[in-house]
Formats: C-alpha cells, structure tokens, sequence
C-alpha cells in the first residue's frame, strides 16, 4: 500500500518547475492526474457550467503551491499538483452552496481562508493520518463553513431547486456524474471531464466512465433516484466515479476493486443523507478508507497464512515471507 496525500500518480524529477504548470497540475487534481492539459480540460469544464466557480477554482489552484511552501513542504508533491486538490474542491463548493457577490470583500476572505484551511488540514493529515487524506480536509472545511453560516453576514445558502417533470435520461445521468465531481452537474461538463482524464492516463478514463455508468444503473435499481430530476444530474453516480478512480490508483490498479468501490459508494451515499447532512464526497472517502484498509488487512493475514509453510521449509524466518499487494 502507498501512501500520499491525494494521488498516487508517479512522482516526477524534482527540479525547478514553473509556477503555473503547478497551478495547472492542481487543477488536474480533481481527476487523480498530475497533467498540465488535463488541468486545463477541467477548468473549462467548470466554466462552462459557472464562470465564478472557474475564477474561484483558478484562484485556489494559484494559492496551493505557494501555501504548501509556506507550510515548509518542498518535496516532490508539489510537482504532481496534489496541494490543488482540496483548495480547489472547497473553491467550488463556494459558489454552488453559498450566495456569491464578487463585489464583497467578505466573499474573498472566506475564500482565502477556506483554502488556507484545507492546506492546514491536509499537511496535518499527511504528517500524523496513515491513511491517504483524499478530499477529507475539503469535507472538514466545508461542514465548517455551513455551521459557521448563521454567524457570517457574506455566507447565505443557496437553494438548490429541482426541476420537475423530467423523465430518465440514461446517458444524461452517466455523463452528469463525471461532471457533479467538478460540482457542474451538466453532459457537457461531464464530457470534458471525461476527455481531460483520458488525456492524463486513457486507463483511469475507461474506469471513470465504466464507474459512472455502474454507479448509475446501481442508484437507479435501488431506487435512491426518488427524484428523475436528481438523478439525471448525476448527484446519486460521482461518488461511485471517485471511489472507482481513487481505489484503482491505490490498489495496484485492479479493476474489480475499482468496481466494487463504485457500487459500495453508490449504496453508501443516501445512507450518510439519512443523519441529516450534505453527503458530499463522503461516501468516496469512507469507501475508499474501507477498501485500502481491507487490503492491509488482506496483505496481514496472507503473511501470517504463509508464516508456517515458510518456517518448515528451509527459510530462517517467517518474517522473510512477501506479501501480495492487494
């Protein structure tokens, strides 16, 4: 098992880098890649949903590197983009819940230290965490700004209507959870998620679309779809696509791993609604945390079986067994 904060993307040379390939790299983030071009597929996606969250998302990304530094880390996750991750998750989580007045000064100072929160958190979590922080800072973050709300005049939700009468739309739904990761529940947004990702690694595209698609067809079936409308904006199916991209890269690329983290994710999400709070991407991160910690515990009890067999044959110790990775 690796660990790291967000990704497990090969790590590049450490050198000099410039600036806004780190910026862009951050970006890239959102889809587990560390490419400069995927970055920039993203944040057209974003804006072609919403031009504030794409300024917001933009904003977060430049701030990341420089605040990671700031934080003393010079070490070669600054080169994948992984510090972009949850910066730019919390950015565009802004904008979709919050009222959003690009005049107010106030607006720009929760930006800021929302961002600077998540940085915190994460260099925490990647010190003192075993497991890999995923967007957990971006959840901690978030559930602290709608609690904060009541207290701060700049914060004031947004409701978040549903359209009605619609009726399913299969391909709508699948390509409407690839884009609800870039919180832009919209095909066209999907699509261009999907083309940045491909870009980056065309293996972790298959699995994107392949996850969408179960996950989907998952929510559907068990009928947590009570709303047509919900679910042709792939709300019930990006879980399922960050599970199945997250678990494939942590564990040893192994598509049956990533498809039932897809499933299981899928399942997870209206359970987490029924303690009355905004779900979000915590089904992907609990469901992710399970599956790696099955495979830990997998590797374990593959030792301990091997132990035996080891010892009376003509090895010195048991502990000299390798175990499979999971």
């Amino acid at each position: 098992m690796r660990h790291a904060d967000s990704s497990a993307e090969p790590t590049p040379d450490v050198g000099r880098l410039a600036y806004w390939r780190m910026v862009l790299r951050g970006c890239s983030q959102l889809a587990f890649q560390g490419n400069e071009l995927t970055g920039v597929f993203l944040l057209v996606g974003v804006l072609v949903a919403s031009p504030t969250a794409a300024l917001f998302m933009l904003v977060a990304a430049t701030m990341a590197p420089a605040g990671r530094m700031l934080l003393g880390d010079r070490g070669p996750a600054l080169h994948t983009g992984l510090p972009g991750l949850n910066p730019c998750l919390i950015a565009l989580s802004i904008p979709t819940f919050f009222q959003v007045d690009l005049a107010h000064p106030g607006i720009w100072c929760v930006l800021v230290a929302s961002v600077a929160s998540t940085l915190v958190i994460t260099r925490l979590s990647v010190l003192f965490f075993p497991l890999p922080t995923l967007v957990m800072p971006f959840l901690v973050t978030f559930y602290a700004l709608t609690a904060l709300e009541p207290h701060l005049r700049v914060l004031e939700s947004v409701s978040l209507a549903t359209p009605v009468g619609a009726t399913v739309q299969p391909i709508e739904a699948v390509l409407s959870s690839l884009g609800e990761v870039l919180f832009s529940p919209n095909p066209w947004s999907g699509l261009l998620y999907l083309a940045g990702l491909a870009l980056g690694n065309w293996r972790h595209g298959i699995v994107a679309l392949l996850a969408a698609t179960i996950a989907s067809a998952v929510s559907y079936y068990h009928g947590d779809a009570a709303s047509v409308s919900l679910f042709n904006t792939g709300l019930f199916g990006f879980n399922g696509v960050l599970t199945a991209l997250a678990v494939f890269v942590f564990c040893g690329s192994k598509l049956r791993l990533a498809i039932l983290g897809a499933m299981l994710a899928t399942m997870l999400t209206p359970a987490i609604s029924y303690f009355g709070i905004n779900a979000l991407s915590v089904p992907f991160v609990v469901t992710s945390w399970l599956v790696i910690v099955l495979g830990w515990v997998e590797d374990s009890f593959a030792s301990e079986r091997a132990g035996p067999a080891n010892a009376t044959a003509a090895s010195p110790a048991p502990e000299a067994a390798s175990s499979a990775a999971p």
